[in-house]
């Protein structure tokens, strides 16, 4: 890697972790309602997430730190999830996104080592279709919380088929652009 990529990269870390930190001063000081978990939380999300992705391409390091934004730092720390109703669905849509990206990093990356050339379409619809598992995936995930620890992530039905149809209409759109772009692309 080279260091110009070290420095943009530790520069996004660095303002995300500004943020957080203002998050917490601001919680603290408006009294907003939040826990010191949840603030903690925030703060290992940036240190963990920089080690987990800090070898993934600049467009994906950025986008997971856009979302690290929404989801901890807004979401948990300011706990926008309490204070807006709209929100969780909000932040369920953006994973769609990001989570649609990752699936084509997947993708590109079993290609490659198959030394195979990946077919456009295949790949967005992977894509879009790896992110639809990740959002019921992720409601498994939070069901399996409540169910061993009595917390209540969850809610009821309604939320968690909204949280999915979020997290797949997030999929979707990333999936419309893609295509869009793709088209362009030839056209050009």
């Amino acid at each position: 890697m080279q260091k110009q990529d070290t420095a943009k990269r530790l520069i996004v870390s660095l303002i995300v972790l500004a943020l957080t930190g203002a998050a917490a001063v601001i919680t603290r000081v408006a009294g907003l309602e939040t826990t010191t978990a949840k603030l903690v939380g925030s703060f290992a999300a940036v240190f963990l997430l920089t080690g987990v992705v800090w070898r993934f391409p600049f467009r994906f390091y950025c986008m997971a730190f856009g979302f690290d934004v929404l989801a901890a730092v807004l979401g948990s720390a300011l706990n926008l999830y309490h204070y807006l109703g709209f929100y969780d669905k909000f932040v369920h849509y953006t994973s769609g996104i990001l989570l649609a990206e990752g699936g084509l990093l997947i993708i590109h990356t079993l290609a490659k080592r198959q030394k195979t050339p990946a077919e456009p379409l295949l790949c967005r619809l992977f894509s879009l279709f790896f992110s639809a598992a990740c959002a019921g995936f992720w409601e498994i995930y939070e069901f399996t919380a409540d169910s061993l620890l009595g917390i209540n992530m969850q809610g009821d039905n309604t939320n968690t088929m909204g949280d999915i149809i979020a997290g797949t209409l997030g999929a979707l759109t990333w999936f419309l652009l893609q295509t869009a772009i793709q088209r362009r692309r030839k056209n050009t």
